[in-house]
């Protein structure tokens, strides 16, 4: 058996993040914050810029960001091209930022070249990523998501130099998330986990990360309810962190395949739209995880039945978990099927599906 693991991301995590930042970004100049607008009015900011004075900042951020976003965000830094770039927010705002930092690194500032430029790249700006979520996981990765949103079709701009310089967590960043956004989140970072091991670039380290995610996961549940306490949150964040370890070198698979029309076509959060299918491709893939049970001992539970049984109960009356209830018809479901085979995705779950595969999965959770 032949494997390698790789991810250069160094991590921070800590009670005092504005401390941390500080202390990473020294005495460099030209830095561009990014985060949204509702970021931008917390105190938390506030005490960014009084560290930072001159740093300039970024708030324009598109929910899975589009061309057009990115556009306009890679043209605001292209008035001085930052050397230090700092994402806060969630993985839309971090997405935004990484596509900003490659085209300064490439100095290449139209988005729709720098998913072939080939020229020689100029000095690479320090990137910090700071999540404000605890589930994308786009502070482990290489990849920003970026939406073509008139053809309704998810790009990645995927490249290794794209990985952010350090991850900086703190808990105290996610405490104010609104409940359906901390289950859409966490659902996120549970599906990077286990499509990490149903996963035919899957290896032990991954594998052990995404068990670690998995449990952390687990245990949380019962308390992600309001108020949740901070040390959940902590937790949870720790569960995406490792995720995010996982699913960094293993990429994901068919629940983010199957789930990418469902967010362009029916505005299906994300989180939510890449969770409802891991009951039914569990069912698929179980054949061919000889590890299983000993993972399932690992994360303390029984069956996978006892975890997707915790998972409806996270959900009910909370979210949306069907698909009728985000106005998807039974006569959407063929066209949906045909949708739901994007490429660099579908084809690394462990079991090649067919087109009837997929039509029975989304006919498993309308």
């Amino acid at each position: 058996m032949t494997w390698q693991y790789s991810n250069p991301v160094r991590i921070i995590f800590t009670d005092a993040f504005h401390e941390k930042l500080g202390a990473v970004i020294g005495d460099k100049s030209d830095i561009l914050i990014v985060c949204s607008n509702r970021f931008r009015q917390t105190e938390s900011f506030s005490r960014i810029k009084s560290a930072l004075p001159t740093a300039q900042c970024f708030t324009d951020i598109e929910n899975n960001p589009s061309f057009d976003s990115c556009q306009r965000a890679i043209e605001f830094a292209s008035i001085f091209e930052p050397k230090v770039i700092v994402a806060i927010g969630g993985g839309s705002v971090i997405d935004t930022a990484k596509a900003v930092r490659m085209a300064v690194y490439k100095s290449c500032y139209l988005i729709q070249e720098l998913f072939q430029y080939a020229g020689e790249p100029l000095q690479k700006p320090l990137f910090i990523a700071v999540p404000t979520t605890h589930g994308s996981g786009s502070e482990m990765t290489m990849w920003a998501t970026i939406w073509d949103k008139t053809d309704k079709v998810k790009h990645s701009l995927s490249e290794y130099s794209n990985y952010p310089d350090y991850a900086l967590f703190d808990a105290s960043l996610v405490s104010s998330l609104p409940l359906s956004v901390s289950i859409s989140s966490t659902l996120d970072a549970l599906s990077h986990s286990l499509e990490a091991l149903w996963n035919k670039n899957s290896n032990p380290v991954s594998d052990h990360f995404a068990t670690e995610a998995i449990m952390l996961i687990m245990n949380s549940l019962d308390e992600l309810a309001e108020p949740i306490p901070l040390e959940v949150r902590g937790n949870l964040l720790m569960a995406s962190m490792y995720a995010g370890l996982a699913f960094s070198n293993t990429k994901t698979a068919a629940a983010h395949s199957i789930s990418y029309p469902l967010t362009a076509y029916f505005n299906i959060p994300h989180g939510i739209a890449c969770s409802m299918s891991l009951y039914s491709l569990f069912k698929i893939n179980r054949k061919q995880m000889q590890h299983w049970p000993n993972l399932l001992q690992r994360i303390q539970l029984n069956s996978f039945e006892e975890l997707w049984g915790k998972v409806l109960d996270l959900v009910d009356t909370r979210v949306p978990f069907t698909l009728h209830e985000y106005s998807v018809a039974r006569d959407d479901l063929n066209w949906l099927t045909d949708m739901a085979f994007s490429k660099g995705r579908m084809e690394n779950n462990i079991v090649d599906l067919s087109r009837d595969d997929v039509m029975k999965i989304l006919n498993d959770i309308i």
